[in-house]
């Protein structure tokens, strides 16, 4: 579930900026297709480095 989050809210956020940067561009057709390209990517390189960041074995903390 908190990767269709980070897929939903990466989209968003980057057909905004790009809408933004279009219009700063001087107003020519908004391109819709690589800002979810970009978003899908964002999103796998965030599963990615989750995956690697997660620790392999519970604290000493948890385990008492």
């Amino acid at each position: 579930m908190k990767y269709i989050m980070v897929l939903i809210w990466s989209i968003l956020l980057l057909e905004m900026v790009g809408f933004v940067l279009t219009s700063l561009d001087g107003g020519s057709s908004v391109n819709w297709i690589l800002p979810i390209i970009v978003a899908v990517v964002f999103t796998i390189f965030v599963a990615i480095f989750t995956a690697i960041i997660k620790p392999t074995h519970k604290s000493y903390q948890e385990e008492q």
